[in-house]
C-alpha cells in the first residue's frame, strides 16, 4: 500500500512547496526598450504579408512589438513613442513588462496613424531624436525604431539626413517594414478607415536631383539601403522585417541586455514535479496494482 501511494505523498509535498515557495532574487539578463513607431502616411500602405493577408506597415510594426513584449523576461522595461515629420513624442516611458503588461498591450493597440500631426517624414532626424530621448532615460535604455525609411521630402544625393549621434552611446534596432515593390501612398481615409484617395506625383515634392519622371516620391517601398546606412552611422542593428517574430530574436541578444537582480518565480519546478509524481502513480500498469 505504501509503494502504491508514495507518489501521491510526494505530489502533495511538492504542491506544499509550491504554495509556500517565495520568489528568489537572482541576477538575470533583462532589457529596457523605448520603442518608436513611424506613423507617417506611408506606414498605412498595406504591403506586409501576415499569414495569407496583407496588413499595413504600422499594423505589422505593432504586431512585432507585441510579440517582443510577450517574450521579454520579467524585470525588463518597455515604453512607446511615435514619430512623424522630424519629431518624436514619448507616449510612455519604459515600465516593467510583467507588472504593466495589460496597460502596455492596451496602449499599444491604440497607437494609430490618426495621431499624426504632420505629413512630412524626416526619418534620419526622427531616429536622432529617438536616440537623444533614450539617452536621457538612463544608460540601460535601448531603442527600437520602426519605419519604412521613406524620407518626405526626399533627400538630395549624398545627404545623410541625420545629425551625428557620437555623443549618445545608445544601442538598439532599426526595424525596416514594408514591401520592396513601390506602391501608392494613401492620402485620405473615410470614417471607417477605408482609403479614399492616394497621393499623386504632382502633389508631392520630388527628388530635386533625380532625372525627370524618375523620382516617383508618390510611391513607397522599404528603403533598405538608406536604413542600413543610418544603422551604420548610428551603430544600430538594422533588421529588414518579414515576419513579426523576427524582432524578438534580433533584440534579445546579449549586447542589448544588462544584468539585474530581480525576483524570479520558481514555483513551476515543484508544480511540474507534482504533475510528474501523479503521472507515475497513475500509469496504466501501476493503476491496477
Amino acid at each position: 500500500m505504501l509503494n502504491k501511494n508514495i507518489w501521491i505523498l510526494l505530489s502533495l509535498i511538492a504542491l506544499l512547496v509550491c504554495v509556500f515557495l517565495k520568489p528568489i532574487v537572482m541576477a538575470r539578463p533583462v532589457y529596457d526598450f523605448q520603442i518608436t513607431f513611424d506613423i507617417s502616411q506611408s506606414m498605412k500602405v498595406e504591403d506586409h504579408v501576415a499569414g495569407d493577408q496583407l496588413i499595413s506597415r504600422l499594423a505589422a510594426s505593432k504586431a512585432a512589438a507585441l510579440d517582443l513584449l510577450q517574450h521579454l523576461p520579467c524585470g525588463s522595461r518597455v515604453g512607446w513613442s511615435v514619430f512623424t515629420r522630424r519629431r518624436v513624442v514619448t507616449l510612455t516611458s519604459p515600465v516593467e513588462v510583467c507588472d504593466h503588461y495589460a496597460g502596455l498591450a492596451s496602449s499599444l493597440s491604440n497607437i494609430s496613424s490618426r495621431m499624426r500631426w504632420a505629413n512630412a517624414s524626416g526619418v534620419g532626424k526622427g531616429l536622432h531624436q529617438s536616440i537623444r530621448a533614450a539617452d536621457g532615460m538612463g544608460e540601460t535604455t535601448r531603442i527600437v525604431f520602426f519605419t519604412d525609411g521613406q524620407e518626405a521630402p526626399p533627400l538630395r544625393s549624398g545627404d545623410r539626413g541625420m545629425p551625428k549621434t557620437d555623443r549618445y552611446p545608445v544601442s538598439g534596432v532599426i526595424v525596416g517594414v514594408g514591401g520592396l515593390n513601390p506602391v501608392r501612398i494613401p492620402k485620405t481615409v473615410d470614417e471607417n478607415g477605408q482609403i479614399t484617395s492616394y497621393w499623386q506625383a504632382s502633389e508631392v515634392v520630388q527628388k530635386p536631383d533625380a532625372p525627370a519622371g524618375q523620382s516617383n516620391e508618390e510611391l513607397s517601398s522599404r528603403q533598405d539601403v538608406h536604413l542600413s546606412k543610418l544603422g551604420r552611422l548610428a551603430e544600430l542593428i538594422y533588421l529588414p522585417m518579414d515576419s513579426a517574430n523576427q524582432l524578438a530574436d534580433a533584440a534579445m541578444v546579449s549586447s542589448l541586455a544588462h544584468q539585474k537582480r530581480v525576483p524570479v518565480d520558481l514555483r513551476w519546478i515543484p508544480a511540474c514535479l507534482a504533475l510528474l509524481f501523479l503521472c507515475l502513480r497513475f500509469l496504466p500498469g501501476r493503476a491496477r496494482e
